[in-house]
């Protein structure tokens, strides 16, 4: 049995007057103007807007950036130990157990130092802020636009491990990787045939275009569009009086802007499989000396109960959306995390099967996926991300009579998550702290009440909220 239902069917004429958008972006349009690669980051310019007061706290030593800039061989080292010409300023009384500040590096902890002759090998962890600050209210703003070289770059992997996908939800910025290349303004990344194609390209207007494509083995998914309105608005503070001694963090997305067009088809396979791109679009900020980046990718999970190699089943929809996403760590040590959803709509489903028994697929995505970290891009030790996401299901029921039903629905989330190793705190899975329940449909002669789905929407009616940050 073969049937193609595109939404403007009779039937549906409702579900499309709810569902449909008016301000979606044609993803045929898109334009990846991706830089040249980039060998070395180097110095990271200033957030956007910057209030930075801070009290260092006594023994703190607090060295130049020109020093840095001048005496460290390599600023993006992933072992934590830099490589220091003789006689720098930067070694002057160094001892280990000292706190040091290296502008464009960090807030670091002296573990080892080593003359190797031609270099002084320093061996290096992230310090707590505590460790180096009595006081701090620093707030910053920061636009993720391309502009002037190394303002958005693009970050994939490189070498053996290349074409791995990310294992799991991961935090930190290429996790699964331990060599990376760079691009500016963007990147263009492939795992191969049996795997995804991933674009991605900021421009100075502050939108970031997206196209995923990937193919394995009977399962083909796409998403393309364009998000933008991306602004990281964040603050960090430190009292000295706090019966907490590490710093209440929040960071701010508002009005993000997604519009984009995804689709899937299944052909005879059943599970569930998630695609975290290892590539990432990254816009590197320093607040005050201490490196910065906020990261920018998506994640795509498909799901399906096809259970016959003859049926296939194929779903695509528009998606256009607008929300608000803050994410931090409370004066408490709680994690913190707030999100609403100001507008959803869709334009679609369009739907088709070819199968004679009870199917159903589905796929949901983060688009964005904005990850604020602190530390240069590839070896930050704080990662804490929010999302905007959307989600497809599609089941067709088949009952006694042979007759056919098919339902469908869609819907919108804010997931939260991650990790700051350096205050010993983390969140192990990815939440959902908003949902809105989009336009549902069903159609066909043996619709009834008492229809078994076989996929269920992930995302499902929860509280507006967790928890609220306090900065």
């Amino acid at each position: 049995m073969n049937r193609f239902l595109p939404i403007y069917l009779a039937f549906f004429l409702i579900f499309i007057i709810s569902g449909c958008s008016d301000d979606g972006v044609s993803s045929d349009d898109l334009d990846f103007d991706i830089g040249p690669v980039i060998t070395t980051l180097g110095p990271i310019s200033p957030a956007d807007d910057l209030v930075f007061d801070v009290e260092w706290a006594p023994g703190t030593v607090l060295a130049e950036e020109a020093d840095v800039l001048n005496d460290v061989q390599d600023l993006d080292v992933l072992d934590g130990i830099y490589r220091i010409t003789p006689n720098s300023p930067l070694l002057d009384g160094l001892n280990v157990g000292d706190i040091v500040v290296w502008p464009q590096l960090g807030i670091f902890n002296i573990l080892d130092i080593q003359d190797q002759g031609g270099v002084v090998a320093v061996t290096t962890e992230w310090a707590r802020f505590s460790d180096a600050m009595v006081e701090a209210d620093i707030q910053f703003r920061h636009d993720l636009t391309a502009g002037p070289r190394g303002r958005a770059i693009g970050i994939t992997p490189s070498g053996p491990d290349a074409s791995k996908y990310a294992d799991g939800d991961y935090y930190g910025v290429l996790a699964g990787s331990s060599s990376f290349t760079i691009t500016e303004d963007g990147f263009d990344f492939s795992t191969g045939s049996e795997g995804y194609n991933f674009k991605m390209a900021a421009n100075s207007g502050g939108s970031v275009n997206l196209d995923l494509t990937a193919t394995v083995g009977a399962v083909e998914a796409t998403l393309k569009g364009v998000v933008s309105g991306l602004t990281a608005d964040g603050a960090i503070q430190l009292t000295r009086d706090a019966e907490d001694p590490d710093p209440a963090i929040g960071v701010f997305f508002n009005n993000i802007q997604m519009d984009v067009t995804s689709s899937l088809k299944i052909a005879g396979s059943r599970g569930s499989d998630t695609i975290n791109p290892n590539a990432l679009l990254v816009f590197p900020f320093t607040i005050g000396p201490i490196p910065a980046f906020a990261a920018v990718t998506v994640r795509y999970q498909v799901r399906s109960s096809i259970s016959r190699q003859s049926a296939e089943l194929e779903a695509r929809s528009g998606f256009s959306a607008t929300a608000d996403v803050a994410v931090g760590r409370n004066p408490d040590g709680a994690f913190a995390a707030q999100g609403e959803i100001k507008r959803f709509s869709t334009d679609g489903p369009e739907l088709r099967f070819e199968a004679s028994n009870t199917s159903g697929i589905g796929f949901d995505f983060d688009a964005p996926r904005i990850t604020l970290g602190v530390g240069r891009p590839g070896i930050g030790t704080l990662a804490v991300f929010g999302t905007t996401s959307a989600e497809l299901v599609f089941n067709v029921t088949f009952n006694t009579d042979a007759e056919w039903c098919i339902e469908s629905s869609l819907g919108a989330a804010i997931n939260v998550g991650g990790e700051i190793s350096f205050l010993r705190w983390s969140l192990e899975r990815p939440l959902s702290i908003a949902t809105y329940r989009g336009p549902s449909g069903t159609s066909g002669s043996g619709c009834s009440s008492g229809n078994i789905l076989l996929i269920e929407p992930a995302y499902q009616d929860i509280p507006f909220q967790i928890a609220r940050p306090t900065i």
